[in-house]
Formats: C-alpha cells, sequence, structure tokens
C-alpha cells in the first residue's frame, strides 16, 4: 500500500498564455486554497510566450505571495510544451496540472487527492463527464467532448471518459517516466501522456469537477479542433505502427556531462543565429557552444559563452575538428547550422553516455513548422520510405534503435571515442559522419544508439532546385562508398533508385518494339505512380501533398542517377 497522499507535498502548475485580466487573480485564489490545506507547495506558473501584460501580472502576484515561482518561456509553443517545464522546474511528490483561465477553481483538488488516496490510483483526472460533476459551459463544447470522446474510445480504449479537461493529479513517478516520451506540445499532451502512463501500467482513475465557463467562445479556435485530430491520429499511429512509446527510454539524470555543442557555418546567418539563440536556451545544466564561420564575426551574439573560431573557407569536417579540438567537454554535440534543438535535447540525450558500450547519440531532426510549404514538402519527402527506405526514423520520430550511420546534423559523441576513431575525416563531404560512423562502430566496437526524443528541428531546401541538389550530392557519395566503404554502403536499399532508373529508361525503349512490353511498361510504371502518390498523402493539404508526390518521384530519379554517377566515379571530387 502506498504512503498517505494526503501527508505529500504538491507542486501546482499553472500554464498561462495572455491571461493578463486572470493570472493574478488564479494565483491568488491557488494560494489561498493551498494554505489552508496546510500541506507543503509550491505554485509554479509557466508564461509561455505571453504578448499581453501577463508577465507583470505574474511578477506582481511573486511579490504579493510567497511560494510562487515563474517559469518564463520566450515563444508560445503549446500547452503541453509549457506543462512539460513547468514539471521540469518542480520538486514535490504530488503534481498537478491546472488550467489559469478561473474556469476550474483550485479547491476542487480535493477530489483529485481524495480518489487518489482512495482507489490508490497513479493519476487521477477531473472529468466533464463524472456522474457527480456540475458544468455550466456551451453546447457546442459539450458537442465536441462528446465526439472526441467517441474517437477515444474506439481508437485507444482508455480506462477514462474524458482526457481534456485541465485539471490532473499526478504522483511524480509518472510523469518522470512518460514525459521523455511525450511528442506533442499543444493540447493533445493531455491524451499522449495518458495513452502512455496506460500502456507503462499506471492506474488512472476520475474525479467530478464544477466547471463554470468563463467565455464565450473558448481559447479553442476551429484550426486547432482541426490539428486536435491531426495530431491524435499521429498518435495512434506511432503507437500501433511505428511502437514509439514502447521505446525503453531513460529518464533524465542528475549529473549531466559537460557538453560542447559545435556548430559549423560558412557564415552567420539569420538561422546560425537561430540556431545559437536555441542553444542557449537548451534546459541543461552545463554546456559551452562553439562557432566555426569562414570569417571573423563582429555581429551580436546571443550569449557570451558563444565563442566563435573563424576558420577561413574549408569544408565543415575540418570546422568540426577545430571545434573538438578546442573542447575538453566529456560530450561532443554536432548540429548544423541550419538547425536547432529542442530544449531537452542534451537532458534528453545525457542518461545514455552512461553506458560504456555506448559512444554515441542521435535522433531525428524534424522538419520545422515554420519552414515555407515548399521546404515543408522536402521533409515530407525524406520521411516517405519510397524515398529513405528504412532510413526514414532520421526525418520523424521512430522507435529507438541501434544505428551504424547517421548525419552529423544531430549526433552527439563522447569526446574519447570520436579521438579515438581519429576525428571526422577532412577529405569527404558529405558522406564524412558515414565513415566516423563506422570507425565507431566496425573499429571501436561501440554502439550508436537513435533516441527518438533527442530531437532537433532541421530546416529543408525548398523542391526542387535545392533539394534535388541535396540528393543528388548525397547519392553520389553513396555511389562511391559502395567500392571504398562497403560495410554500410553495399546495401541494397540504395541500389533500388538506380535499378528504377534503369528499368525506366530500358523499359521506355523496349516498349518502342513491343506491343507486349508497352502494356507491361505502362502497367508498372502506372502502379509505381500510384503507390507514390499514395505514400504522399501526409497532410490535410492536398496542394502539398502533389508537392509531396512530385518529390517522391523526382527524388527517386535524382538519387538513382547520381548514385551511378558515383559508383563508376574513379576518385571523388567536393
Amino acid at each position: 500500500m502506498q504512503t498517505d497522499v494526503s501527508e505529500k507535498g504538491i507542486s501546482l502548475i499553472l500554464p498561462v498564455f495572455n491571461e493578463e485580466n486572470t493570472i493574478f487573480e488564479m494565483v491568488a485564489e491557488t494560494v489561498r486554497y493551498l494554505e489552508e490545506s496546510g500541506r507543503d507547495y509550491e505554485v509554479i506558473v509557466v508564461d509561455d510566450g505571453s504578448t499581453d501584460n501577463t508577465a507583470a501580472e505574474v511578477n506582481r502576484a511573486i511579490a504579493r505571495f510567497g511560494r510562487v515561482t515563474v517559469v518564463t518561456l520566450y515563444e508560445n509553443v503549446g500547452k503541453g510544451n509549457a506543462l512539460r517545464s513547468g514539471f521540469y522546474a518542480s520538486k514535490y511528490e504530488l503534481v498537478c496540472f491546472l488550467d489559469a483561465d478561473l474556469d476550474l477553481h483550485p479547491s476542487l483538488l480535493d477530489n483529485l487527492i481524495g480518489e487518489m488516496g482512495g482507489s490508490d490510483s497513479d493519476i487521477v483526472i477531473g472529468s466533464k463527464r463524472h456522474p457527480e460533476s456540475r458544468l455550466s459551459y456551451p453546447w457546442f463544447r459539450k458537442l465536441y467532448s462528446t465526439i472526441y470522446y467517441i474517437l477515444i474510445l474506439a481508437l485507444f480504449r482508455l480506462p477514462v471518459k474524458d482526457t481534456q479537461t485541465g485539471i490532473k493529479l499526478f504522483r511524480r513517478e509518472v510523469l518522470t517516466r512518460t514525459f521523455p516520451r511525450l511528442i506533442c506540445k499543444a493540447y493533445t499532451l493531455d491524451l499522449e501522456l495518458l495513452v502512455i502512463a496506460n500502456r507503462m501500467g499506471y492506474r488512472i482513475a476520475e474525479a467530478p469537477i464544477d466547471l463554470s465557463f468563463h467565455q464565450e467562445y473558448g481559447s479553442i479556435k476551429y484550426a486547432d479542433i482541426r490539428n486536435i485530430i491531426v495530431d491524435t491520429m499521429s498518435i495512434f499511429y506511432r503507437v500501433f505502427f511505428l511502437k514509439y512509446y514502447d521505446s525503453d527510454l531513460k529518464p533524465v539524470i542528475e549529473h549531466e556531462p559537460f557538453v560542447s555543442i559545435i556548430v559549423p557555418t560558412a557564415k552567420v546567418d539569420k538561422m546560425a543565429i537561430e540556431c545559437l539563440e536555441r542553444c542557449c536556451q537548451l534546459n541543461y545544466s552545463s554546456f559551452d557552444i562553439k562557432l566555426i564561420p569562414d570569417e571573423p564575426y563582429g555581429g551580436r551574439l546571443p550569449s557570451a559563452s558563444v565563442k566563435v573560431m573563424p576558420s577561413g573557407a574549408v569544408g565543415p569536417s575540418v570546422k568540426r575538428n577545430i571545434g573538438s579540438r578546442d573542447s575538453r567537454a566529456d560530450v561532443l554535440a554536432f548540429i548544423d547550422a541550419d538547425a536547432f534543438p529542442e530544449a531537452d535535447w542534451l537532458k534528453n540525450a545525457a542518461p545514455y553516455f552512461e553506458d560504456p558500450d555506448v559512444c554515441a547519440v542521435c535522433g531525428p531532426a524534424v522538419t520545422p513548422m515554420t519552414d515555407s510549404p515548399r521546404q515543408q514538402a522536402s521533409g515530407l519527402t525524406y520521411s516517405s520510405s519510397l524515398v529513405s527506405g528504412s532510413t526514414t526514423f532520421r526525418y520523424a520520430y521512430h522507435a529507438m534503435r541501434e544505428v551504424d550511420d547517421y548525419p552529423s546534423c544531430n549526433l552527439l559523441i563522447k569526446r574519447d571515442c570520436f579521438e579515438e576513431a581519429g576525428e571526422y575525416p577532412e577529405e569527404f563531404w558529405p558522406g564524412e559522419d558515414t565513415v566516423l560512423s563506422l570507425r565507431l562502430t566496425k573499429d571501436l566496437g561501440k554502439r550508436i544508439l537513435y533516441v527518438p526524443n533527442v530531437v532537433v528541428y532541421h530546416h529543408r531546401r525548398s523542391l526542387f532546385r535545392g533539394h534535388l541538389r541535396q540528393v543528388y550530392a548525397y547519392a553520389r557519395h553513396r555511389g562511391y562508398f559502395v567500392r571504398k566503404f562497403p560495410e554500410t554502403s553495399r546495401r541494397f536499399q540504395f541500389f533500388v533508385p538506380s535499378l528504377f532508373l534503369a528499368w525506366l529508361v530500358a523499359g521506355l525503349a523496349a516498349s518502342f518494339f513491343s506491343t507486349y512490353f508497352l502494356l507491361i511498361y505502362i502497367s508498372v510504371l502506372g502502379l509505381y505512380l500510384l503507390v507514390a502518390l499514395l505514400s504522399s498523402v501526409k497532410t490535410l493539404k492536398p496542394l502539398q501533398n502533389l508537392l509531396v508526390f512530385a518529390g517522391i518521384v523526382t527524388t527517386n530519379v535524382t538519387y538513382g542517377w547520381g548514385f551511378l554517377r558515383g559508383l563508376t566515379a574513379r576518385k571523388m571530387v567536393n
């Protein structure tokens, strides 16, 4: 039997975005209730990039009340991201998430604590569908809630009837184990968290609430509803198809190794500055940043901790080696200048370096939502199995695995292993990471782990010109590596686009001489185009899906030609 929860301290987390009219009163009510409860507590307000006077109101509340702190996020990413940030700043055994719009009074926590103690549950959520709940909110919100409940029941069979009500109570262990697996950053974090916890065997119960709706329409817009549906289906796909949540992810560790983040770039442009800014905002205790541009940079840097190391006009491999030689860190974190890390990038990677057999950790390089439609289409093209085969996990969230070849846009390596492997080979680009990965895994006998929550966001080159030029360069080096480094490059999937291209040309030629061959050619080509079209349906935007369809076809042809050129080349010139 677990300890009586009435004796445990509680961390109450209030996510807030543009709530200048309600946040002070909400904090006042919350503190008043917790003081009367007599338990140890803390109130953590997470300001999720508010653009109104919320920050001033929060500071007024902090000055007025004890045991109230604020976590300030500089960009509005979403409620889920705010809750995650608040949890990592908390300390008590019980953790409560509570919306800050005054629709739910903090005293409702009594119901949740009572239910947790009575049922010995690990999670208790406030439920609008509980028979004892009293509701005062618009009919259309009730309709949305009912429809969504039916959808959730059909997809996940959760033992609850409501996942979205804004008050939830957790034992700390639940969040410690589930948060590293979370992807959603907006409204569907609640659902994703409960799905994960249920799959891990935690007990979930519901408690009644009193809901008094204060807003005419609410803060959820129709676009939000569409995104909730898309995210819900994405959770379903990750659960039952990718098996993403079954990954044996490690919880964060207290003693974090020192990390040097190494950013090679030709020039310090807008994307490089974005990369540096996001690195400076990492949720991590001990790291430095080394920027290696061609020329000295005299502009504004986001932090004095960024060290600029001009290298002259040399390749990325040389730049990465320059940064690593200047480091005395335990871990070298390599990221491209046109990418930026998620806030928990280093924190999620750090636990795996405790394993002496693990020399490197990598993770997905996801296309940012802020990229243009043509850049988004490029990222979706790369994530198609018709383009990337068994390596689609490089571009999207997949289950944890061991790899032997990974690009340097998101690669963290123990410094001693990096030095023992002979650093990056400076004669190759691209392809230098393939050679280094081969040395780490084959020569040193170490492991490279793909960890799906070690995430960076990688800006793509637009379809078609920039994207296809990049594809051609990758393919040419892979073809050349078939002879030079067959251990990881002489794999059937790399030959498939070239075989497809050869079939296109030979089949077309043969069809001129035989009606029989013409029918076969048209049938096979039609089947390929149909499969490519079906594989391109990745969004609710038809025009973008058509771009992805064209991207899949042109990428296959371009890669096939580039691979043949590399396969027949006597030497590789960058």
